[in-house]
């Protein structure tokens, strides 16, 4: 089903209903003119009906139309097609011409006003009686019909003028109308994350847009005040868990230096050691993640040899693996510079290096792939793992905070949830984008691309 935008619908719709009523319009005129022209008719047919009694007694002196010629002639204010009398007790008198004395059939005709078919032909009849006589007028309304088909003749052939002006014009209101609207949804959807302080500009007329905009303004004053305290809250909550749990990993670990334990809570105290390291780092990524949102993580840009940093992530990669019998092999291009963080790129690397190595099947495999694009100044970080595979309902969730493919947890294969998440707004930030390239079931890739420095 095709989608019309809304000017070209409210387009449409003035130009049916403007369509309609010029044509009702239309009708409606044309009936108008007709009853006028037919009761102007009348008028003129009952004046010339006394007239003809003027001039019949004028020659005559009396009333007496049998002994009347029926050729008199006289002025009258109508093209008359017959004229007739007779007296109102007695038989028809006077017709002329006589062919249409059967039109006047059964005599005497009642007074007045009306239309009858002759021949092939409309004839208005007007029925006047003067005392004792009845006099009858009649025109033929061809003229009167040529009249009225000729004014609606000239209305529909200009018509079609008339509905291109319309359709015209109603472009136009519809552009005009619209015009505040698209501003608005221009204006809005300037409005992101990083400058929700922003605000729509607000006219002074109050109008169904200027309530619209303080509606709206209103609305991005309550999201920017919840943002805030959100990010705030997750901001202080890990700026306020790093330093004890530094203090607690430092107490796990000068007692595990000190030898005064057994060996039951030597491995409690690793494990502990452990958990502490996983809590500094949900709660560092966090912190970056609640910066990013806010717009207050500054890239400390440079040169970056990512050449380098993959080769780097290839040996973390090697030593990762190796306790899984996990082959990791890297194909990477010398000499691939972007401008960007050097600690916040070895991080996305790191990411997904660790991601690869934890969803992966033993002895499996994970390849990284590095190559500049000269065709589109592109970087391309490719790594690729034999993992079990995503399920393709869940690759919109992917880079979704907290998102984990099941509820592991556990040290070996489980998560935060926030490594994609952090490398999305790492790369986002630095211009690039970062997305899954390739998912089968013994084959999942990811892919960075990152715009490339100059040589």
């Amino acid at each position: 089903m095709k989608h019309w935008t809304l000017r070209t619908r409210i387009t449409l719709w003035s130009g049916l209903v403007n369509t309609t009523a010029l044509l009702v319009f239309g009708v409606v005129a044309a009936t108008v003119l007709y009853f006028r022209l037919e009761h102007s008719l009348d008028r003129r047919l009952a004046e010339d009906a006394q007239v003809f009694l003027r001039d019949f007694r004028k020659h005559t002196g009396r009333v007496d139309l049998a002994s009347h010629d029926p050729l008199v002639r006289f002025k009258t204010s109508t093209r008359l097609l017959f004229y007739a009398a007779g007296p109102r007790s007695g038989p028809l008198g006077l017709v002329f011409p006589e062919r249409y004395a059967p039109l006047l059939q059964p005599w005497p005709l009642p007074p007045g006003m009306s239309t009858a078919r002759f021949e092939g032909k409309r004839i208005r009849l007007g029925v006047v009686a003067f005392d004792e006589t009845i006099i009858v007028v009649a025109s033929d309304l061809h003229s009167l019909d040529e009249t009225v088909l000729s004014s609606l003749g000239a209305f529909l052939l200009a018509l079609p003028l008339v509905l291109l002006a319309v359709a015209l014009g109603s472009a136009w209101v519809a552009r005009r109308s619209l015009q505040p609207i698209t501003e608005l949804t221009a204006a809005a959807a300037r409005i992101n994350t990083s400058s929700l302080d922003a605000r729509i500009p607000e006219s002074t007329s109050d109008d169904e847009i200027g309530r619209h905009v303080r509606v709206l303004n209103e609305m991005f004053a309550r999201l920017q005040r919840g943002f805030e305290q959100a990010n705030r809250f997750t901001a202080d909550a890990s700026h306020e868990l790093r330093t004890p749990l530094t203090i607690l990993r430092g107490e796990l670990e000068q007692t595990l230096r000190s030898g005064a334990i057994t060996e039951t809570q030597e491995r409690a105290t690793i494990s502990l050691l452990e958990q502490v390291d996983r809590l500094q780092k949900i709660t560092t990524t966090l912190l970056l993640l609640a910066r990013f949102d806010a717009g207050k993580t500054p890239l400390h840009r440079e040169v970056v040899d990512l050449s380098r940093l993959v080769a780097e992530g290839a040996e973390d990669a090697e030593l990762l693996a190796a306790r899984n019998h996990i082959e990791v092999a890297a194909t990477i291009q010398p000499e691939v510079g972007v401008s960007g963080d050097p600690l916040l790129l070895r991080r996305v690397i790191i990411n997904l290096v660790d991601n690869a190595i934890r969803h992966n099947r033993h002895a499996g495999r994970v390849h990284l792939a590095l190559q500049r694009d000269e065709a589109t100044g592109t970087a391309t970080f490719t790594i690729a793992n034999t993992g079990p595979g995503i399920p393709p309902d869940r690759h919109v969730d992917l880079f979704k905070r907290f998102f984990r493919l099941s509820s592991d947890r556990n040290r070996e294969t489980g998560g935060s949830g926030l490594g994609l998440s952090l490398c999305r707004e790492i790369i986002t930030a630095h211009g690039g984008q970062i997305f899954l390239s390739r998912c089968g079931p013994d084959d999942t890739a990811f892919t960075v691309s990152l715009p490339a420095a100059p040589r």
